[in-house]
């Protein structure tokens, strides 16, 4: 019965960490792409095009990191509960520190000003994936464990 549990609950932080990686790949990573073409000061036709082919792309990437999720989940779950929630945490950070890269051209781009809440925000999401891969690497630290 527990080991039921464990493989349900692994399935619930797929789909946690699968509804965050959709937002980060898709929505951010499509909005990313807007910002590298906006100041780029491209032709209607040719955001069009790119929007198309980047839509197709992300959407390989979001499938390649759901069936690696899943898989990495499964394997995690047979060992322990500790190796399920450290790799739910690591792959949390990953997302983390991808959202911010996606969201650094703002902080690049010349004409974008930043008011306090968008630093606040980026800063945040920084913070926040490096404490989730310090803690799954630090606290949830298995001895026979050599792999991510």
């Amino acid at each position: 019965m527990k080991k039921i549990f464990n493989y349900v609950l692994a399935y619930l932080f797929l789909s946690v960490t699968s509804a965050l990686g959709f937002y980060v790949i898709f929505m951010e990573g499509r909005r990313f792409f807007f910002t590298l073409l906006g100041l780029t000061s491209a032709r209607l036709q040719t955001i069009n095009a790119v929007d198309k082919f980047v839509v197709i792309v992300l959407g390989i990437a979001f499938l390649g990191f759901f069936i690696f999720s899943e898989s990495y989940f499964r394997k995690k779950v047979e060992s322990s509960m500790k190796d399920l929630l450290r790799a739910v945490l690591t792959v949390s950070g990953i997302l983390m520190f991808v959202w911010a890269g996606f969201q650094a051209p703002f902080f690049f781009s010349v004409g974008y000003k930043l008011g306090l809440p968008e630093i606040i925000s980026y800063l945040l999401k920084l913070i926040g994936g490096s404490l989730l891969i310090f803690v799954s690497s630090r606290y949830l630290k298995n001895e026979y464990l050599h792999s991510v």
